[in-house]
Formats: C-alpha cells, structure tokens, sequence
C-alpha cells in the first residue's frame, strides 16, 4: 500500500501535463518545489537550512539545483544526529529525555524538507525544463498500433516495461563473505559479553 504525498501526486499530473503540451503548468510546478523549499529555509532561521537549500538571495528561483539540496541536507541530517548524540551522552540522566525529543523535531523537520526536495529531484531529472520523453518502467506513449499488437490491453506494465537496474558495482559474492565474517565476530563478542555477565553474576 503507497499513500501517495501531495507532491508525488502533482508529479504524476505533470507527467500528464507534458504529454498534453501544457509546458507552463509543469513550470509552475517547479517554481512551486522552489518556492516551499526557499520558505521552509527562511522559516527555519537556521543558518546551516538557508545555506544547503541556498535561500540566502530574494529570487526564490535562485535557489540551488534540486540535486545539490538533496545533498547538503542529508548532510545536515548526518551532523544533527551526531551533535544530538554527543549532547545526549554529555548530558544529566535527568536531561536526556528533553534533549533527544529536540533533537528528533529537528530531525523530523530537516527529513520533511528533505522529501519535498527528493521529489522535486525525482521530477526535474527525468522531464528537465519541461519535455515529456518515454521513461522505462514509468510512463510511455502507445501507439494505437501497438495497443492492437498486445490484443488491446490496457494494463500499463505491458507498455512501460522496467527501469534498468543500476549496477551499484559491488561484488556480491566478496560482500557476503565480508558480511559472514562479521556476523561470526560479532556472535564472538556477543558469547564473550554473556559468559562475563555470567561470571559477575555468580560473584554477586
């Protein structure tokens, strides 16, 4: 089951929109993705937001490409959570609970924005400025002479085929092996831990 998000559902009316020819709907749309994210920065009044979304000019449409959005806040996401933990581990038992609850609003809201901007990504690399083209696995225009070839099947797989597979480039044979290893290493130190606590046990 996919709830579909209001900006997947607006991706999926632009793929329409291009099809159509209806080109300024879809720039809209991308004026749209910049405008939420350029005000989600500013909202923010944090620094660090304003610079991965590149929200310091006044032309919202000035703000970075969606790739490079996606980066730095996942970047971001990766120095909250590590000053979250080290804040944690410094504090009072007493303050812990407080500081992680605001720890994960930050996060919470940082990952928001983050999708917004994966969506918007997700649009802007397979249709650019606005030009419908055929995409593997999403959508294609069928011929009424192919429609009749496949006996006048409607269902959209026969026509859309699949994405290809990204080779990642990883060797999955070695990758397993270096897994198993350190599944055993761990499962070592895991029977070295039990037989401590078992010996402290007995000595209590």
């Amino acid at each position: 089951l996919n709830e579909w998000s209001d900006w997947q559902l607006k991706n999926l009316n632009a793929i329409v929109w291009l099809y159509r020819g209806e080109t300024e709907k879809y720039q809209n749309l991308l004026h749209a993705y910049r405008d939420d994210l350029y005000c989600s920065a500013q909202a923010s009044w944090n620094d660090d937001l304003i610079d991965a979304v590149g929200a310091t000019e006044d032309d919202h449409d000035q703000i970075k490409p969606f790739h490079e959005i996606c980066d730095g806040l996942r970047s971001l996401i990766e120095t909250v959570s590590a000053e979250a933990k080290k804040r944690i581990g410094d504090a009072a038992k007493k303050d812990r609970k407080a500081i992680e609850q605001t720890y994960e609003k930050k996060t919470a809201a940082l990952r928001s924005i983050l999708d917004t901007a994966q969506e918007a990504r997700w649009l802007y690399e397979k249709f650019g400025e606005g030009e419908y083209r055929d995409i593997p696995g999403l959508c294609k225009v069928a011929t009424l002479a192919e429609i009749e070839e496949k006996g006048w099947s409607l269902t959209p797989g026969a026509y859309v085929g699949v994405p290809p597979t990204e080779d990642d480039g990883v060797d999955f044979a070695a990758r397993m092996k270096e897994i198993h290893a350190e599944l055993l290493r761990l499962q070592a130190e895991s029977n070295e831990l039990m037989d401590a606590i078992s010996r402290n046990m007995e000595e209590m």
